[in-house]
């Protein structure tokens, strides 16, 4: 496997708006796994930037307000991949922006804050507490959330096993492509199902459950669930 460089970059630049504390930049192999867990910070991963070598990873560290002390993550190798152990930073508004290398998956364990995963190329795993969840990637994703919403676009048509998508007290938007076949599983305690695909549930107090093929099904699924909230399969048609 090729190995990651590091290189730590410190700023400390006092300003009315958001300051970048530590930077670290590397780099990865496509097939490795980029892990972040997270005490309490709001996560933001994208793709690399534009000009940046495709294998770059990024991790900034960021605080709204003027630069103060707060601790750095800790990175270090985890199997074939990269492990970055974000620290409770004893401060409100502290977030991390980090740029994924084209290939590489992502997980994210997140106690608090919200998350953010748009665009890159690579799978994604998502396990948050409290905050709210999004993610828009053409590969294929799965997440859960304690409390708080979850908001999912992924374009893959065909995945591994079956992808789960669950919250414990919030509402769970899945979009997938409309060609997309597979099994689905849709249930919620306390809410409302919804799906624009021809599907039809079954209800029983205040639970309602779906467990139908989309378009004829497939040896694949998809498990939505919540327990206090409406969960919602919707459609993503190409673009013209």
């Amino acid at each position: 496997m090729k190995s990651f460089a590091l290189l730590l970059l410190l700023t400390f630049v006092g300003c009315a708006s958001t300051t970048s504390l530590t930077t670290t930049i590397g780099s990865l192999p496509a097939g490795s796994t980029l892990t972040v867990r997270s005490a309490r910070a709001a996560i933001n991963a994208y793709k690399p930037a534009i000009g940046d070598p495709p294998d770059r990873f990024t991790v900034t560290t960021l605080v709204k307000g003027s630069a103060v002390s707060v601790p750095s993550p800790f990175l270090r190798r985890a199997g074939r991949g990269l492990l970055v152990n974000v620290p409770d930073p004893g401060v409100n508004d502290y977030g991390l922006l980090v740029r994924v290398p084209d290939g590489v998956n992502l997980v994210v364990d997140s106690k608090n804050g919200n998350v953010n995963v748009t665009d890159i190329s690579g799978n994604v795993d998502v396990r948050a507490g409290t905050g709210n969840v999004k993610i828009m990637v053409a590969t294929y994703a799965q997440a859960s959330v304690v409390t708080g919403n979850l908001d999912v676009t992924m374009g893959a048509t065909n995945w591994p096993g079956t992808l789960k998508f669950s919250a414990q007290n919030g509402d769970v938007n899945v979009y997938v492509p409309e060609s997309a076949k597979f099994h689905v599983r849709m249930h919620t305690d306390n809410g409302t199902l919804f799906t624009d695909f021809p599907l039809r549930g079954t209800a029983a107090g205040t639970s309602e459950t779906i467990d139908e093929d989309v378009n004829g099904g497939a040896a694949f699924g998809i498990d939505i669930e919540s327990h206090n909230g409406t969960v919602r399969l919707l459609r993503l048609a190409p673009q013209a």
